[in-house]
């Protein structure tokens, strides 16, 4: 069984537990904790450890800055008379605490109590009275405990299904994409030799860990569309001599040189018409050439300033996928 299985096993055990109340707080807690080990999730990770375990203390009996601020923000703040505060109980503690209470609380009564004498009734009226005020004290007490309860197990439901979500989501996603991969990977293979080196060198800069090298993946990029733009042009309009081209709007749009923009945006055009099984792609044109206007600013950023390993990648993807759609257009 892989992690991703596991995971979602042990994500759903903690979202139907606590929806059907079948599982206790501690148990959800360490199942929270199974998760965020499978995700390899180091900051839950040390979070839900703190949950189970205790938060730490220094020798001066408080709790370090960090460790506090993580169970503030993980549902353990409050706020009394303006300065904040975290409760520090532990799910197994308070359950235990719960349990004693619902408990305790029903003994206090004043059944079978007997007094006698000049001041019976006086006696019965104080022992009444204290019987009550223990009964409410006890009561909010058993409030507080239940609330702060709610607060830790809302906390392991919100983090097991957000987590349940990712995975799910990313397996549909990862279906998607290796099915629309494998169609736009053999749309690829139609494209010319200096096309495909131009895929290739790609991936070997992108692998390089240096800054200059994912500024040229960008650079490459460019390029590839440009080489792409010619090759589709001049296959789709082999007699097409002008160095402009007029759109079914009636717009002249300029296809000389370097306007492989524009080149595209004639060959989707002629794509369109081509197929009706193939319009809605054919539709998207003005998002696709969104794509390009936002891959033109990310291979700009490359050429003056430092280009990070994220913004690289970022690019590669947009390329492959706006290529990819124009491709399985034909």
């Amino acid at each position: 069984m892989e992690k991703a299985e596991k995971t979602l096993i042990a994500c759903e055990k903690v979202i139907e537990g606590i929806e059907d109340c079948t599982i206790t707080t501690t148990s959800a807690l360490l199942q929270c904790l199974k998760i965020a080990r499978l995700l390899n999730d180091a900051n839950a990770i040390i979070w839900l450890q703190y949950e189970y375990g205790g938060y730490p203390r220094l020798d001066s009996g408080s709790i370090p800055t960090e460790a506090w601020s993580m169970g503030y923000k993980n549902g353990r703040g409050y706020v009394d008379n303006g300065e904040k505060y975290i409760f520090t109980e532990l799910a197994s503690e308070l359950e235990e605490k719960n349990a004693a209470q619902q408990k305790a609380v029903g003994n206090y009564t004043t059944n079978g109590a007997s007094v006698s004498g000049d001041y019976a009734l006086l006696a019965m009226d104080r022992l009444t009275k204290d019987v009550s005020n223990a009964t409410n004290i006890m009561v909010k007490s058993i409030s507080n405990t239940q609330k702060h309860l709610s607060v830790l197990t809302g906390r392991y439901y919100e983090y097991a299904l957000k987590k349940q979500i990712e995975l799910s989501f990313g397996n549909v996603a990862t279906s998607i994409f290796s099915e629309y991969r494998e169609s736009v990977d053999n749309a690829f293979s139609e494209l010319s030799k200096e096309a495909l080196i131009k895929l290739q060198a790609i991936e070997g800069k992108l692998s390089s860990g240096n800054s200059e090298m994912y500024s040229q993946a960008l650079t490459t990029c460019r390029r590839l569309f440009e080489c792409t733009a010619t090759e589709l042009f001049l296959k789709h309009f082999p007699n097409h001599e002008q160095k402009t081209y007029k759109t079914k709007s009636g717009k002249e749009i300029d296809i000389s040189g370097d306007h492989y923009k524009n080149k595209l945006s004639a060959v989707i055009e002629k794509l369109e018409d081509k197929s009706t099984s193939k319009s809605l792609v054919g539709s998207n044109i003005v998002y696709l050439l969104d794509w390009i206007d936002n891959l033109n600013d990310l291979q700009c950023k490359g050429v003056h300033s430092e280009v990070t390993k994220s913004d690289a990648e970022r690019c590669i993807l947009q390329t492959y996928m706006c290529l990819g759609d124009i491709m399985t257009m034909q």
